[in-house]
């Protein structure tokens, strides 16, 4: 029988019961106790009538009752649907629905946002809050404290669905990558031995657990072990203070925090010594700043790689710490730049439109395939044969394999901005921007951020009526009463009309060129 994910805090609890696992606040988890918690919140949804396949979704910043709901729901066979916790009530609203979930486990702070909601859901049954219940609105604590510790009765499969992760895609409508167990594992596997996660390690999570790059380091070091620490968001200073005061060897942060963190003046005033690894990924980097940053925080903690929610949340190529530090300055300094070579247990090919493999140097669409790769699109089998094909996964990343083995990207085929590791679909943002009454046209593009990597941008032609009038605030405040926070434009600039090709196409190339600088 293979190793299920569920297995972990299990294993963990009977092997390293007195070790600190989690930690979260002032809260501290022994492995005991977080298995304990993880078979009461499992035992508790079994008590509400939930079986395999019914689905539980969870909407917090990071803290320990999200990592209790990831293992619990593993350990049953239900499916649990993480919520970005920037989602807005409309965008909260079609993630439950199209998701079908049962239960929403909710912190209070989300409290308006899920009332806003609540009227149009059409699947949920149950509402839990971390925090004090009300009317029918249960309270987390007690919830568990009215179910067993012992371990959950079930059988779950190594190819069971153990989540729905949504994801902003080139259609502009969420899409919610079906990952199984099978992908979970091959994650935990690969992401330990490359990275080299040890029983010793301590890791300091600021990515959200609704994402990615979260996730997956969480379920690695629960893997090996070793030592979580939650902050609820990034927060400069208390990243700084808890790598130095709690001896912090793994940090996994996007470009964006990565240099907020470089460029700090006072940053030599904090002893960084324990750090070991320094992973950046998510977005793009200018090389100048990754110079910067290896110089300033020594080239031998970092640690890059390609990865996507549809790759089971983990990486498909890597580039070393070992690695890095040669490319600083030395015998792999052509290499800086790359996201690396094949990660351990997948294959990577560039191909052209044909699907057939392309030599060195050539530049063609990233695809992988390996136990990590999900099974695809929850209830969108056309974006699933789009991406998916014969065990590969289509990217939509645009790169090249030199000589080496080494790739390097070049640009992203499909129509998405990554702004501060978050992925935007421009498709969405038009689609809301062309409501307002005013617009005739508009092209959302991404445009090169010193700090957030892209920012959105809005190239709009009015309509003869509004030809003045309308303002970049107007737009930016209409955006934002509909969209997330950081799905809105970061500037807006009206033009007469946008450049097309002769199929009427706008033609995005050119304006991403126009507007470069």
């Amino acid at each position: 029988m293979p190793m299920l994910v569920g297995d972990i805090t299990r294993r963990q609890a009977r092997i390293n019961s007195k070790k600190v696992g989690l930690v979260d606040g002032e809260k501290e988890f022994t492995y005991k106790e977080i298995n304990e918690r993880v078979n009461r919140l499992a035992n508790a949804l079994i008590g509400l009538g939930l079986k395999k396949g019914n689905k539980v979704a969870f909407m917090a910043n990071n803290c320990h009752e999200y990592v209790e709901a990831y293992f619990a729901t593993a350990k049953t066979g239900i499916i649990i649907v993480p919520i970005n916790a920037r989602f807005n009530a409309n965008e909260m609203t079609y993630t439950l629905n199209h998701s079908e979930s049962d239960v929403i486990i909710f912190q209070k702070e989300f409290d308006e946002v899920v009332k806003k909601a609540r009227p149009h859901l059409t699947t949920v049954k149950y509402f839990i809050k971390i925090g004090d219940a009300e009317n029918d609105v249960r309270s987390y604590e007690a919830f568990l404290r009215s179910a067993s510790s012992e371990e959950p009765e079930g059988s779950v499969d190594i190819d069971d669905i153990a989540m729905i992760m949504y994801t902003s895609g080139a259609t502009g409508e969420a899409k919610g990558v079906v990952i199984t167990q099978r992908n979970l594992m091959a994650t935990a596997n690969t992401q330990t031995l490359e990275v080299r996660i040890v029983h010793e390690d301590i890791n300091l999570l600021v990515m959200p657990l609704f994402h990615a790059g979260g996730l997956w380091p969480t379920l690695s070091h629960f893997y090996r072990g070793a030592k979580t620490i939650l902050l609820p968001r990034f927060d400069e200073d208390r990243v700084l203070q808890t790598v130095e005061k709690e001896r912090v060897t793994f940090l996994n942060l996007v470009p964006t925090t990565l240099r907020r963190l470089s460029i700090r003046p006072d940053l030599k005033n904090y002893n960084l010594d324990s750090l070991r690894l320094i992973m950046y990924a998510g977005a793009p980097i200018p090389l100048h700043q990754l110079k910067e940053a290896m110089s300033i925080l020594g080239p031998h903690r970092f640690y890059t790689g390609l990865g996507a929610t549809e790759a089971g949340t983990g990486g498909m190529l890597s580039l070393t710490t070992a690695e890095h530090a040669s490319a600083l300055d030395g015998p792999l300094a052509d290499k800086l730049g790359s996201v690396g070579r094949d990660s351990m247990g997948m294959e990577v090919k560039i191909v052209d439109d044909h699907r057939m493999e392309l030599p060195a140097g050539k530049v063609g669409e990233i695809t992988a395939r390996g136990d990590e790769i999900a099974l695809g699109y929850w209830k969108k089998p056309e974006e699933t044969s789009q991406t998916f094909k014969n065990g590969w996964l289509y990217t939509g990343d645009l790169g090249y394999r030199d000589e080496d083995g080494y790739v390097f990207i070049v640009s992203r085929k499909k129509d998405i901005i990554i702004s501060g590791g978050e992925n935007i679909s421009s498709l969405e943002v038009e689609d809301t921007i062309s409501q307002h009454p005013a617009v005739a046209e508009v092209a959302v593009i991404g445009v090169p951020d010193e700090l957030w990597g892209e920012a959105v941008k809005a190239l709009i032609v009015l309509k003869p009526a509004f030809s003045s009038g309308v303002t970049a605030e107007e737009i930016v405040s209409f955006c934002r009463e509909r969209l997330a926070t950081y799905k809105c434009p970061k500037s807006v600039d009206f033009m007469m009309e946008l450049p097309k090709n002769p199929a009427g196409k706008i033609k995005k190339g050119e304006l991403k060129q126009q507007f470069k600088s």
